[in-house]
């Protein structure tokens, strides 16, 4: 079985007659007709039955043809592919990312990126830190950004480029909002949002710190992103403790951001594959996170 063969039974098919798939192939109708029988006898059963002028797939033919098309549109994908690496090059980025970095940092970073890269092509994909760590150890993805790392994560290096304290929000005219600054102690009998993965990095510590005092938050409510718990914050659901790049980017549904007393950092780890060397355009793209995580204010 050859490509002109296979080329001819698809020109048929989608045209309906030999002599149209002549034409559309620029060839004559007598050979269209000899590759069709060549095919006819590769493959032992038959692809078009004659009723009157009309030339009619088999049952074989249609099943044959649902396979033929599929391979033309792979075909059709690797054209593209190599369009987008003519017009484009080589230059692409496969970014993984949590959510809270996701929906936060990474537009910014990408909109200023891109400034002085308009033809470099960007992915950014967006889970959880262990299946961001998975997607980096298989190069699905060129390099990662999570909020913490386990004790063993296999096939990749990790580098830590983001440590800010935590903020609690809490809504409008909410009698904590008064304070300078807030405490575990403070939060005693409000209703505290958590994230909904109890398995999750943020959600163990944050429990944990509480926990050591007594822990005396109402525990009712969950969600699970750190930017819906800021929307369910601003509609006076409840209070919270999350990072500051996502505090600050939520400002807009009605939360009030106060430092919090006690010692809870948020991290951000940038993964790399291990035994792969980073690509320029990588190694210029980790630099800037890492100018924009110093540029996040301190307070």
């Amino acid at each position: 079985m050859n490509f002109k063969q296979v080329e001819a039974f698809r020109a048929v098919m989608l045209s309906g007659s030999m002599t149209a798939a002549a034409e559309a192939l620029h060839t004559s109708q007598p050979n269209i007709s000899r590759l069709i029988g060549q095919l006819e006898r590769l493959n032992g059963f038959a692809l078009f039955e004659r009723i009157g002028s009309r030339l009619v797939p088999t049952d074989e033919g249609t099943a044959f043809f649902n396979e033929v098309d599929r391979a033309f549109v792979g075909l059709s994908n690797l054209e593209h592919s190599a369009r987008h690496i003519r017009q484009l090059g080589t230059g692409q980025i496969r970014i993984a990312a949590v959510p809270s970095l996701s929906l936060t940092l990474l537009p910014h970073a990408i909109q200023r990126f891109r400034q002085g890269h308009e033809q470099v092509a960007i992915s950014l994909q967006t889970s959880d830190s262990a299946t961001v760590a998975r997607w980096v150890a298989s190069q699905f993805c060129d390099f990662g950004l999570v909020s913490f790392i386990g004790e063993e994560t296999p096939g990749v290096r990790a580098q830590l480029i983001g440590d800010l304290p935590g903020v609690c929000i809490v809504p409008k005219d909410h009698r904590l909002a008064a304070l300078g600054q807030i405490d575990v102690d403070d939060l005693e009998g409000e209703e505290f949002i958590s994230l909904a993965n109890i398995g999750d990095g943020t959600r163990r510590r944050i429990d944990r710190l509480f926990m050591q005092s007594g822990d005396r938050r109402k525990l009712s409510l969950e969600a699970p992103y750190a930017a819906t718990i800021c929307s369910m914050v601003g509609t006076g659901l409840g209070v919270s403790i999350v990072s500051p790049l996502v505090a600050r980017e939520y400002l807009h549904t009605g939360i009030e951001i106060r430092p919090f007393a006690a010692d809870l950092r948020f991290t951000s780890y940038l993964l790399y594959p291990d035994h792969r060397p980073q690509n320029s355009l990588g190694k210029r793209f980790a630099a800037l996170l890492k100018t924009m995580f110093s540029e996040v204010p301190a307070s």
